[in-house]
């Protein structure tokens, strides 16, 4: 075996030929654009590889103890990336089609080489070499990176489980002693009153908090959506329907236009907590004795919903996580989850959340992208 040490800098190859004086000419050829390693031997050659990464390995084809094809088959399964080229005569070429088409073999030189197109073959398999290189140091990265963001994202998951859990122990004992009150609430003194109606709206909105964060926790962690095919219209009409009972003290009403049949696969249970905790915000929102328009629409794109009313329109900060979307003396509203889960839940569908302040206040909902 001759090794010939060049520039470290330079890319290795190793040449493998039982014709010593084809090796001398390649060396010759090659001299001072790679750091070319010989041998006559396809047994050392495979040695070489197991212990040497070489960007290139060129076989030729006809050696008395194995063929090239054979040789760099073998070569394929020490050092997977190598770019593996094959010297062969034209008499040989059929035979090493099938090599080539299973793809042990980048590219085939046929005797007699020419010299140029020989330097340019392995300038281009050396590339493809560095180019596999960087893509497998790219992926690593990536999942490195995606490793540690589950990670994290699994801590995050368990860490507000972990705190929704210990906020539900003391949540537990405030509801039974605020049950308690309740009931004895009649023998209490004005005063007395005004701040037990006071602590059980705190100790009410407490619970919602909590469960907002245990929803939350589980829609993102999991973030599995269970579709069926469901007539939106349909289940439009039982939330709004349900939602009477909420719109009557204000005395506003709430009109779905645009209801003829309409198909969609959608995971119904999440999205209807979604439009639930949305169509909510918008009542608080809308003035008393006006309605609310709920219009649905669906193109080659997009499924999507339009709100319309008159009042406070709803910012699209309030869909952040313990965003407010108020100024500070309104710090009460939305202040939680509850309009982050639906956008969790929307997004979930491949949809979003968009809005125009107008006169009219306007919330456009793309529940779901179809394209």
């Amino acid at each position: 075996m001759e090794h010939t040490q060049l520039d470290p800098i330079l890319d290795p190859i190793l040449l493998v030929d039982d014709e010593k004086d084809n090796l001398q000419a390649l060396q010759r050829l090659l001299r001072g654009e790679f750091q070319v390693a010989t041998t006559a031997s396809p047994i050392e050659a495979l040695q070489l590889i197991g212990s040497h990464t070489y960007n290139v390995i060129v076989s030729d084809q006809r050696m008395p103890s194995m063929s090239g094809v054979e040789l760099l088959e073998k070569a394929k399964k020490l050092s997977p990336h190598s770019t593996r080229i094959l010297l062969t005569g034209y008499t040989d070429i059929d035979s090493v089609i099938d090599s080539i088409n299973r793809g042990h073999i980048y590219r085939y030189i046929a005797k007699p080489w020419d010299p140029e197109e020989l330097k340019l073959t392995l300038r281009q398999a050396n590339e493809a070499f560095r180019m596999r290189k960087e893509l497998e140091e790219k992926n690593q990265v990536l999942e490195k990176t995606l490793s540690e963001l589950s990670l994290l994202d699994k801590a995050k998951a368990r860490f507000l489980s972990l705190i929704s859990h210990e906020l539900n122990t003391p949540l537990t004992v405030l509801q039974s002693f605020m049950s308690i009150l309740s009931q004895s609430q009649a023998e209490l003194s004005n005063d007395l009153q005004k701040s037990v109606s006071a602590l059980s709206r705190a100790v009410q909105r407490f619970s919602e908090i909590v469960n907002e964060v245990l929803v939350y926790t589980k829609i993102e962690s999991s973030g599995k959506l269970k579709f069926s095919r469901i007539s939106v219209p349909l289940q439009l009409r039982k939330l709004l329907s349900d939602l009477t009972v909420v719109s009557e003290p204000k005395k506003i009403q709430l009109v779905l236009k645009n209801s003829e049949d309409l198909y969609e696969e959608l995971d119904w249970e999440k999205m209807e907590l979604a439009l639930r905790k949305i169509f909510m915000a918008v009542l608080d929102r809308a003035s008393a004795e006006t309605s609310i328009e709920f219009s649905l629409s669906q193109n080659q794109k997009n499924l999507e919903l339009l709100l319309k009313w008159n009042g406070d329109s709803l910012p699209l900060e309030a869909f952040k996580p313990f965003e407010t979307g108020e100024s500070e003396l309104h710090h009460h509203k939305n202040l939680g989850l509850s309009l982050a889960i639906a956008k969790l839940i929307i997004e979930g569908h491949g949809g979003s959340i968009q809005n125009n302040s107008t006169e009219e206040s306007k919330l456009n909902l793309v529940l779901k992208s179809i394209g």
